[in-house]
């Protein structure tokens, strides 16, 4: 008896080891698998401008990426890019968490995270890709597409919604100038109700058709179907978080396992199943720190720790 309807999904020739990095870049769905592999110790950055959602965004991070200490000089951020908002000094590049107390803290921050990332993307391995929403606002003032609005007034933005063509648009040069890359593109499955139901698929499907022309164009580009696991093999509300919205832990544990068999090489599977195991140990709070049970627990996990480490890197 069948009850889920299986999502097919063919592993990649090319197959991610731990040898390699990989930065994810996208909605909050990047963040859920990024830091599952950070906590596996892979070679793993998530998000180096915070959360972001639409292609056009993550389209100006990877812009800014590529850019920066290239040419003149140390491209990065200036005071003209600084927007005041209710949680403090940020900028229409950036997720509110990014908000500091003054401009030139804000601006310290952001810069320094820019010139790390950059250094990380340089380096040209992977790169996973999560968009959430073909919908995007437009600042009236400036006609930047924003990356986060920061509860400015509405009035200031223009919403839309991009076409397929603009979907691709957005990452083909970045693709063409880069084959060496591996680029791996996925929808979000978190739902924005907030746009109605109706809305949400018109917007998801957007994204689809974009990324279905990258992947006919480019050898370099694939995509995993994590929105079409949660729709078809999850399709059940115990797995959704409470807003009915998010894939639950269990979700997003079993979509991590899915995307793991897509990605990972084979010969590394031995590894990753130690990296949980040392994960797992690391996590573990000591009820009683300094007693002897305590402390040959520490000890055992550093030389666990210790013994993983010298084999990934």
């Amino acid at each position: 008896m069948k009850l889920t309807t299986p999502v097919g999904i063919k592993p990649l020739e090319r197959r991610l080891t731990y040898k390699d990095n990989i930065l994810f870049i996208g909605s909050c769905f990047a963040e859920e698998m990024g830091r599952r592999c950070m906590d596996r110790y892979f070679d793993a950055m998530v998000n180096p401008f915070g959360v972001l959602f639409n292609p056009c965004s993550i389209s100006d991070c990877l812009r800014l990426l590529d850019g920066y200490g290239t040419n003149s000089g140390q491209y990065g951020f200036i005071p003209e890019d600084v927007i005041e908002t209710s949680e403090g000094f940020c900028s229409f590049h950036h997720h509110g968490s990014f908000c500091r107390r003054t401009a030139e803290e804000f601006l310290e921050n952001a810069n320094s995270e820019l010139a790390v990332s950059s250094e990380f993307y340089s380096r040209k391995g992977w790169l996973v890709i999560t968009l959430g929403t073909a919908f995007v606002y437009t600042d009236r003032k400036s006609g930047m597409i924003v990356s986060n609005c920061h509860k400015l007034p509405a009035d200031r933005f223009e919403r839309s919604m991009l076409d397929a063509d603009r979907v691709y648009e957005a990452f083909s040069q970045y693709v063409a100038g880069c084959p060496e890359r591996q680029w791996i593109f996925t929808v979000s499955p978190v739902r924005h109700l907030a746009d109605g139901l109706h809305a949400n698929q018109l917007s998801k499907a957007t994204l689809l058709i974009g990324i279905q022309r990258l992947v006919e164009r480019f050898s370099n580009v694939h995509y995993f179907p994590a929105y079409e696991i949660m729709l078809d093999e999850l399709r059940d509300y115990r797995f959704y978080a409470e807003d009915m919205m998010h894939p639950s832990k269990q979700a997003a544990d079993y979509i991590f396992d899915r995307f793991m068999d897509y990605l990972l090489a084979d010969s590394d599977r031995p590894l990753l199943q130690e990296a949980e195991k040392v994960y797992g140990m690391m996590q573990h709070r000591i009820l009683n720190p300094g007693t002897p049970q305590a402390e040959q627990f520490e000890y055992q996990r550093k030389i666990a720790l210790d013994a993983l480490m010298a084999k990934i890197r």
